[in-house]
């Protein structure tokens, strides 16, 4: 999947992420990207596409979540882009929740974009969890 600018990148994995489709969102990620820690994975970062796949496979089903970005502010600053963004989740028989995220993405050298350090799952806490009609 092509990214051709940091804004596009986001719209990418905002749609992935929805669907669950695990082999675009992974896809999105710089081969060294990172997840910042989660309560789901405590203490420790997620690293790399192996262990991105994991977490996502872990924690995303097709038409789970709701993605909405709300407002969103990119700098570039040669091959780096610092993405900050106010964004929403909505869950089926859950609260609407509102998150702030920043993400790092670096252009590649086929100039397409990825994601290289991402907090947004950080920033979700509980809202992750499955309830055991999910799981």
């Amino acid at each position: 999947m092509f990214a051709r600018d940091p804004a596009h990148a986001i719209e990418l994995i905002d749609e992935a992420f929805q669907n669950a489709d695990i082999d675009t969102l992974v896809s999105l990620y710089d081969d060294k990207g990172v997840l910042i820690s989660t309560e789901l994975v405590p203490g420790q970062e997620i690293r790399g596409k192996q262990e991105l796949r994991a977490f996502y496979s872990r924690v995303l089903r097709p038409s789970m979540f709701t993605v909405t970005q709300i407002k969103t502010h990119i700098v570039e600053a040669d091959g780096i882009a610092l993405l900050t963004s106010k964004w929403s989740l909505a869950r089926e028989g859950a609260q609407t929740k509102t998150f702030i995220a920043t993400v790092v993405f670096r252009r590649q050298p086929d100039g397409g974009w990825k994601d290289l350090i991402d907090t947004s799952p950080a920033t979700l806490g509980s809202f992750w969890q499955l309830d055991e009609t999910e799981s």
